[in-house]
């Protein structure tokens, strides 16, 4: 904030404290006659907010997510901290803010507005289009679920202060897919891939709704047999009409592909308008001019009008031009500015020259105009925006620029701006809906759920405060599985064999506060090698997993363990025939859990088993002839009994994933007090009692519903029946400062979208 507007604020916090005003409400800032208005327009303009609400906005932090696994789906896969600074450990190769699929961004740099100044959406699923209400506001289609919490599926409206507007409702339908939009009057005309609305099959892939309430108008019957990508008006002719694009063959009784006009005025289609689309499939439209000035549908996918293929144009009787850009390839997507027409999608020739995935071609005969666009791989969609032209798709680079996945290009000049979105990954056709938000902002659909993210290589640092990365932090090439911090040192394991360019195997300790590589950290040696659990006790620092032969020269098949002080291997062994997956140090013992069948190179001692801490040899306890059928991924203390989680349903006796060893009966409890349907991967303990539970499994002890998550409290033995709906499993948590971190491979909480990871007080 700059001094001008630091002293105006401080200046009108002294006057109202003075005076002991109470400040004008702020539930009337849109109405420019209240003293609201002049209030909110102080506050924003003091904070320096430039969203396209009239409230202003306060802030309060914003946790970011972790995006782009390496190998399967990102995941927080261990989360500590260390003073003010929560660290990750996981599956993922950039951390963003959990935006959710639509986005407001800054058209001068592609920042998107911070969620204190409008809040994130959060849209789950994906957003195909979007469209202005005129009012400031917005209608958003695609095959999503969720926004802001609320179940919503596929359609929705979004009100000018970046909220959804409840007061519209279509009916819930996670099958239905919307793809374009036209608003006429007080009708919002919605085309998409479905076969019915609210169970009724009369009305198929286009219908007419209530733009306010979003009911039904079922008078507009057209029954369309396939899906209908786009919609565009007739905005010359002296017939007032609605243009149709999709992969139908029979529309509203007719027998028309692909290509329909409809006339407003006699509320049927135009049967007369029948360009004699012979193949394939249209999915973008532009209705603008040709070289004379005269009206102009443009059509690609790849629809053909043979001889014509990929990019078409017809007169709006129907009649086909002499536009013919010859193109070899899919187009997904064109636009119009003055005499030039934008193509973009997935070719690799136009007019018989090599040109890849975005041209430039006049609107006389469709002949090249600009071919050096250099844009590396597909274009998904393609859209001006008064002297802008937006693009979207799987490229990097435009023009030798980097450009990951989204650009802009100033017109006419068609020069690369300084709009960088950053997104994490491909965006895929239909690609991208830009519109203008005003205050120099644009509303971005997408099928991604972050934007603007940072480079961060399986390890982040996150301030406590703002929830953003911090600088300065190592790199790792492949994921991170456990992470422990004692004092000024991080224990760091997963499956890594670099770490900031050095060779590290599996295993590798940290120094704080700068995050650099210890030179004491051990040498692991063995095959494919991956360290899944630390844990460490006053005097030694435990470590199993799978691949591991040796370390520092020591044998040590699948576990060791560190002295504390000076980090030297120690002379615990239990030699492991087979991973290891959990470690657990309590008392004078050390329970290791896994898929191993042996122990001290017995081949006789499955998956769970304690051993002592001076040398890995075995104890007989829980038993010496019973262990679980399966694998053990994960135990923790609760007082004295231990809590395992796994893959088994059987320890003796039948045991569902889950189990609890007294340590003071020496004996499995029974009947099993806490069970699930299926595997148990992660658990934690806290003082409380609660023990936090991981998984693949829908139910925990007999309740339906209990997707990857819950939370059983060990001191009343109760389910708490707190469910915060992940949609994907619960790998690791960790308490601070009154709240839960809690991450994993959910991409959703709460009816909302977040990258794998949230902070929570489990009252949601």
């Amino acid at each position: 904030m700059g001094k001008t507007r630091f002293h105006f604020l401080a200046y009108c916090l002294f006057i109202g404290l003075v005076f002991q005003c109470k400040p004008a409400e702020l539930s009337n800032t849109c109405d420019a006659k209240t003293d609201a208005f002049l209030l909110g327009s102080i506050i924003r303009f003091v904070t320096g907010d430039r969203s396209p609400s009239c409230l202003p906005s306060f802030d309060f932090q914003d946790l970011w997510g972790v995006f782009r696994g390496t190998s399967g789906f990102q995941s927080a896969n261990a989360i500590t901290s260390y003073h003010d600074q929560i660290i990750i450990g996981g599956n993922f190769q950039y951390i963003g803010p959990s935006t959710g699929n639509v986005v407001y961004l800054e058209t001068t740099n592609g920042n998107v507005l911070p969620n204190r100044y409008c809040p994130y959406l959060k849209v789950s699923g994906a957003t195909y289009t979007a469209i202005s209400d005129g009012s400031g506001g917005f209608y958003i289609g695609g095959a999503f679920y969720n926004i802001q919490g609320v179940d919503t599926s596929s359609i929705a409206h979004i009100l000018p202060g970046c909220q959804l507007d409840r007061n519209f409702n279509t009916p819930y339908d996670e099958t239905r897919e919307v793809r374009a939009f036209l608003l006429k009057g007080d009708s919002l005309y919605v085309g998409g891939n479905f076969t019915n609305w609210d169970g009724n099959t009369n009305f198929t892939h286009l219908v007419q709704l209530n733009r306010y309430s979003g009911a039904l108008e079922p008078n507009f019957n057209l029954q369309v047999d396939n899906s209908v990508f786009d919609l565009d008006l007739d905005l010359d002719s002296d017939l007032d009409a609605m243009y149709i694009c999709g992969d139908f063959g029979n529309i509203g009784g007719n027998a028309i592909r692909d290509l329909a006009k409809y006339s407003f005025a006699s509320g049927s289609i135009v049967t007369s308008f029948n360009p004699g689309v012979d193949g394939g499939t249209c999915v973008d439209l532009h209705y603008g001019t040709d070289s004379a000035g005269s009206p102009n549908l443009y059509a690609v996918g790849d629809i053909s009008i043979s001889p014509r293929v990929y990019a078409i144009s017809v007169y709006p009787d129907g009649t086909p031009t002499t536009w013919v850009p010859n193109i070899d390839g899919f187009v997904n997507s064109v636009q119009q500015y003055r005499n030039s027409i934008y193509l973009g999608g997935q070719f690799t020739s136009v007019n018989g020259s090599a040109i890849s995935n975005f041209v430039s071609v006049n609107n006389s005969n469709g002949g090249s105009v600009n071919t050096n666009f250099a844009v590396n791989n597909v274009v998904a969609s393609v859209q001006v925006v008064e002297n802008t032209l937006y693009l979207s798709g799987s490229f990097t680079s435009v023009k030798s620029i980097p450009r990951n996945y989204m650009a802009a290009l100033d017109l006419p000049s068609e020069t690369v701006n300084a709009f960088d979105p950053n997104y994490d990954n491909t965006i895929s056709n239909p690609g991208s809906r830009f519109v203008p938000a005003g205050n120099g902002v644009v509303l971005v659909t997408s099928d991604r759920s972050t934007v603007n993210v940072t480079a961060r290589n399986h390890f982040a640092v996150i301030d406590e405060y703002t929830g953003k990365p911090i600088e300065g932090t190592p790199y790792f090439d492949l994921p991170i599985k456990s992470l422990l911090r004692i004092d000024n040192r991080l224990f760091v394991g997963g499956g890594f064999t670099s770490v900031q360019g050095q060779t590290k195997n599996a295993f590798v300790i940290l120094d704080l506060p700068h995050y650099t590589v210890n030179s004491s950290s051990p040498t692991v040696v063995g095959g494919t090698m991956e360290v899944r659990s630390i844990t460490s006790d006053e005097t030694q620092i435990y470590a199993v997993g799978n691949g591991i032969t040796t370390v520092n020269g020591a044998t040590r098949n699948n576990a060791f363990a560190l002295n504390l002080g000076e980090l030297s291997v120690t002379n615990w062994n239990p030699n492991l025939n087979g991973e290891g997956n959990s470690v657990l140090a309590v008392n004078d013992l050390v329970f290791i859990g896994g898929g191993y069948v042996g122990i001290n190179g017995d081949n006789t001692t499955f998956r769970y088993h304690a051993v002592d801490k001076t040398n890995g040899t075995k104890r007989l306890i829980p038993s010496s002839s019973i262990f679980p059928n399966a694998a053990v991924n994960s135990q923790t203390l609760v007082g004295d009994r231990i809590f395992l989680g796994g893959d088994f349903i059987s320890i003796g006796t039948g045991y569902s994933y889950m189990a609890i060893y007294n340590l003071t009966t020496q004996s499995y409890e029974s009947p099993d007090q806490v069970f699930a349907n299926n595997s148990v991967n992660y658990l934690a303990s806290y003082p409380d009692g609660n023990v936090f539970i991981g998984g693949a499994f829908n139910n925990l002890n007999g309740t339906n519903e209990r997707y990857s998550i819950g939370i059983y409290n060990a001191n009343s033995n109760l389910l708490s029946p707190w469910n915060p709906g992940m949609n994907d499993a619960l790998l690791s948590s960790h308490f601070k400062n009154g709240k839960y971190y809690l991450g994993g491979l959910f991409g959703s909480f709460s009816n909302r979208t977040f990258g794998g990871l949230v902070r929570s007080s489990l009252n949601e």
